[in-house]
């Protein structure tokens, strides 16, 4: 049987522009233990086809990592913020298509144990090409591949984003892609 934790104090410990960390007190089975918590708005992930059927994806330096990651692109929801508004709104501005078609797919918990981030993903199709609007500490490549070529690149571990494997191989199998 599964025990419920019941929180016993909760504090912010630290607030950022992107997120919260939030330190929990709880009760468990053994006694009383910390939790630390990430609050964050969470997100969409996008998977943009083009009329040719080509994926839309991006690349950006990633500081966590000192590297530059291939991933679909994403942003934060803001807070009271539609998800599907999200969807399009940063689907556009990072790679400057405006979709007329957003289809939720999927919401995951990226990090379940630590985090109390949401994810969806959503299918953006009839793409009408415009113009990028990056945030000033952006910058971004936006790139077009095949779906296939994706598919490889995940298996020989060449994308190594989670949002961006659980998307790709998730509307794979969903028969979106």
């Amino acid at each position: 049987m599964v025990f419920e934790e019941k929180t016993l104090k909760s504090e912010i410990v630290y607030e950022g522009p992107v997120f919260k960390v939030r330190k929990h007190l709880v009760e468990t089975r053994g006694g009383a233990s910390v939790r630390d918590i990430v609050e964050h708005n969470g997100g969409g992930i996008m998977i943009g086809i083009t009329d040719e059927g080509k994926v839309l994806m991006v690349r950006q330096y990633r500081k966590a990592f000192e590297e530059s990651l291939l991933e679909l692109p994403a942003g934060k929801t803001d807070p009271g913020e539609d998800r599907e508004v999200t969807a399009a709104r940063e689907f556009r501005e990072e790679t400057g298509y405006i979709p007329a078609s957003v289809k939720h797919l999927l919401t995951f918990y990226p990090t379940c144990g630590y985090s109390a981030e949401k994810l969806d993903i959503f299918i953006c199709r009839d793409l009408t090409p415009g113009e990028t609007h990056w945030d000033d500490t952006e910058s971004l490549d936006v790139l077009e591949f095949d779906v296939e070529e994706l598919i490889g690149m995940i298996m020989r571990n060449e994308i190594k984003d989670a949002k961006t494997i659980i998307g790709l191989l998730y509307a794979r199998q969903a028969g979106e892609l």
